[in-house]
């Protein structure tokens, strides 16, 4: 897959800024790609924002357009950029376990290293384009303290990290996993996912509103629900944000 970057030096958002390059028009071609040194505003899942000191990490935007995937398997995507990150973040930092945290962030020591906020304009049955927002903590050695558990490759490896080989990594991977999508290997990119899930096939604590209970995970389905069976035997599927993972 080719790629064509701009750099930013400043911007709020890179998500926003391929929003407002769209809807300026016309369309960016596939495989645009926004890098700011500094995003004042980033963004992540619900109301959550991506916390990130200038020109030490990672902060991307990628515009990709999955129309051969229906609008009802567009987690998919989802699956194929996880397995993207956590594979260059692996060949970046060898010694160390890396993690896909449902629904997509990846996590290392148990602790997050890797967020994605993926936004998606639909047209009838087809997906027009997706904005793929990456954010990977790299060189950032201090995080504020109202963030849940941040690490990064740098305090992971114990060493600093050029961006442009962290971002090199990035996009090849990505991208090979995104060819993979197109080509329609879904099955082998669930194995792929479900292999690096945390928490797949073990028995773990899970909380929903104020009841903990235990269960396992089995899998991770089209529309993007945690597939649980329980210590009673029974199975259950949950949206993002209504069941949390509990660590140990």
């Amino acid at each position: 897959m080719q790629f064509s970057l701009r750099y930013l030096d400043e911007s709020d958002s890179t998500n926003r800024e391929l929003w407002r390059m769209t809807e300026a028009g016309p369309i960016p071609p596939e495989g645009s790609v926004l890098q700011a040194g500094n995003q004042t505003a980033g963004r992540g899942l619900g109301n959550n924002r991506w916390k990130s000191e200038p020109n030490q990490n990672l902060t991307v935007s990628i515009l990709l357009k999955p129309v051969f995937l229906p609008p009802a398997r567009q987690f998919f995507l989802n699956k194929s950029v996880a397995v993207g990150i956590r594979n260059a973040l692996s060949e970046l930092c060898p010694d160390k376990v890396f993690k896909i945290k449902w629904p997509n962030d990846i996590v290392a020591e148990n602790k997050k290293v890797a967020g994605t906020l993926i936004e998606n304009r639909i047209m009838g049955q087809t997906c027009e384009f997706s904005i793929v927002g990456i954010g990977i903590n790299v060189n950032q050695t201090h995080f504020p303290a109202d963030l849940p558990n941040p690490t990064s490759l740098a305090l992971l490896c114990r060493k600093q990290y050029s961006l442009q080989e962290c971002l090199n990594h990035l996009l090849h991977h990505t991208g090979k996993q995104y060819e993979r999508l197109a080509q329609g290997h879904l099955a082998d990119l669930d194995r792929e996912y479900l292999n690096h899930l945390l928490g797949y096939g073990q028995r773990m604590y899970f909380k929903k509103g104020k009841e903990v209970f235990k269960a396992s995970i089995t899998g991770v389905d089209e529309y993007g629900k945690i597939i649980l069976q329980h210590n009673s035997g029974k199975r259950a599927s949950y949206v993002m944000k209504e069941v949390q993972m509990l660590q140990e």
